[in-house]
């Protein structure tokens, strides 16, 4: 449900929105919401599709069942990181990958534990 989410997101994402991996938390937080749960959902398909040694597609199938099972939208998650990172001003500064995993460890635990 969430891989479908994810497509009909990033097909309805502007044309003109500039595709960008490597946004820090202020900058994307600055973006319209549409695009902020486009970001999302993109950078949660390419953690599953994109994992290329065995931990990493562990960690990438813990934290895509996890999402499954909590059955967060693309934008709930993208607005509870949001609020995630505001309670955290020293996480403000850091990308949002980095954002994302640690919200991802506080929701769904570390995948090795």
């Amino acid at each position: 449900m969430f891989r479908y989410a994810a497509v009909l997101l990033l097909l309805s994402w502007p044309a003109s929105a500039e595709v960008h991996l490597d946004y820090t938390f202020s900058q994307w937080e600055k973006l319209q919401d549409d695009d902020r749960t486009a970001y999302i959902a993109r950078f949660i398909d390419t953690l599953r599709t994109m994992a290329a040694t065995e931990p990493a597609q562990l960690a990438a199938r813990h934290y895509s069942q996890c999402i499954m099972r909590s059955r967060l939208t693309a934008r709930q998650l993208a607005n509870f990181l949001r609020e995630y990172v505001r309670a955290r001003p020293e996480m403000q500064g850091s990308s949002v990958q980095h954002a994302i995993n640690d919200y991802l460890n506080a929701l769904c635990g570390r995948p090795f534990d």
